[in-house]
Order: C-alpha cells, then sequence, then structure tokens
C-alpha cells in the first residue's frame, strides 16, 4: 500500500482565510478560557494541515547555528516595529510557510520568527535573542515531524525545560505552547509507536512543568479508527 500527493489550491485559500477571518474576530486572550483555547486550536488546525504538506514535500535537513538564527531573526525584525506583549509564533518549515499569518490571536498581536533548520535546542542555546529578545506573552514552539523521529527525548525536554529555566532566570512571563505535528500515513509503522511515546512524554512534561501547555490536533482529523485520515492531506490510496 502506497500514497500520492495531491495539492489543491483551493483546501491552502481555504486555511488561510480562516486564520485572517476569523482568528481576528476572536476575543480574548490564550490564557482567559478554556473554550478559547479550544477555538484557536481548531481554526489554526487547517493551516498546520498545510505547513505539514508543503514541509513534507520540501523535507528540511538544513543544519544551522545560533549565529544563524540570530541573523535571520534580526533580519526580520527590520521588517516591521516589534509589537508589546505578542504571541511569538516560532519554529521551523511549519512557520515558515504560513503565509498569510493572522494579525491576533485573541487580543496579542502575532510575531512570527523562523528560519529553516531551527530547533528546540537552538532556543535553549540562544533563549536571550531568540526569544526573551521579544518580551512574548505567549511562544507557540511548533515541532518537526524529522525531529521528533530523529531526537532523543530526553533532548528534547532538556530543551524545553532549558526554556522554561531561563524564562524564570530573566523574569519572564509568557506561556509556553509546545504544538505537537500530526502523525500522518505518511509517518511509517515502525516511527508510529516512537512518535506515540515521545507525544505522551511532552504531556506529561508539560502536565509537571508550570506555565507549559502541550497541544495536539490529531483527534481533530481521526477517523472512526483512530488514525488520522489521509485524504486530509491530499493522499489517496494506491495499491
Amino acid at each position: 500500500m502506497s500514497f500520492f500527493w495531491v495539492t489543491s489550491s483551493i483546501q491552502f485559500d481555504y486555511a488561510g482565510s480562516v486564520a485572517k477571518g476569523i482568528l481576528l474576530v476572536a476575543k480574548g486572550s490564550f490564557r482567559e478560557t478554556g473554550m478559547l483555547r479550544v477555538v484557536w486550536l481548531i481554526i489554526l488546525a487547517p493551516l498546520l494541515v498545510v505547513a505539514l504538506r508543503l514541509t513534507t514535500l520540501d523535507p528540511n535537513a538544513q543544519a544551522i547555528t545560533c549565529l544563524d538564527a540570530q541573523s535571520a531573526f534580526e533580519i526580520q525584525d527590520f521588517s516591521a516595529s516589534l509589537p508589546t506583549n505578542p504571541a511569538l509564533i516560532i519554529g521551523n518549515q511549519r512557520v515558515k510557510y504560513w503565509v498569510e499569518t493572522p494579525n491576533q490571536l485573541g487580543a496579542a498581536p502575532v510575531l512570527k520568527r523562523t528560519i529553516g533548520g531551527l530547533q528546540p535546542h537552538h532556543l535553549d542555546e540562544c533563549f536571550p535573542r531568540l526569544i526573551g529578545h521579544y518580551q512574548p506573552g505567549t511562544v507557540f514552539l511548533l515541532l518537526d515531524t524529522e525531529h521528533l523521529i530523529a531526537t532523543p527525548s530526553e533532548d528534547l525536554l532538556d530543551s524545553l525545560q532549558g526554556i522554561m529555566e531561563q524564562r524564570s532566570l530573566y523574569g519572564l512571563r509568557f506561556e509556553l505552547a509546545v504544538i505537537a505535528p500530526i502523525t500522518t500515513p505518511i509517518v511509517s509503522a515502525s516511527d508510529r509507536g516512537k512518535f506515540a511515546n515521545l507525544k505522551n512524554e511532552l504531556r506529561d512534561w508539560s502536565a509537571r512543568t508550570f506555565g507549559t501547555r502541550y497541544l495536539s490536533i490529531d483527534g481533530l482529523y481521526a477517523g472512526d479508527n483512530g488514525e488520522v485520515s489521509p485524504i486530509i492531506f491530499g493522499l489517496t490510496e494506491t495499491r
């Protein structure tokens, strides 16, 4: 059994219009209510699907340094004035391909920062410039499928813990929302067990770590069998 890829500009336009239209209407902040968290997650879900499709079409294997990330962020900083207390959306290709990033999440202005190859350990090692510099109210960290599969869970959790320790060290008060990638049909059977275990470890880590939240949208796309449907991602089954 295999799958081939079908792209659709209509689906891409839908994702952009949902984010641009509905999110701007949403009121309040990320922390206000559990219902609002559910609403924004459902609204952002199509964008995550689109970004995941494009990432799979363009695998990211670029190795970067902290200096590379800092230089890229500085260039992006010059494109517009920095907002106060933003919702910082940060990550690798998942973030890069959000060409129509919403201007607001609830009441918070959105700031997007990305570079190919960016991983959690860069955010830990270069925290003052890559996160602290922006004084965010919320940080949305989008993890990559390839990184989760290739990185030992203890390394990933150490990086996330390092981010939160520096949050306290520098007197910041942001909430860190860790967004797991969708377990698509492209993830091999041999990797699914590791993927599931790592997601469970992330969930457990967040449950015991103040100021963090683990978010997964697999359930929004699961069929009757509990698996994410390949049709959602433009994949058509072949034999």
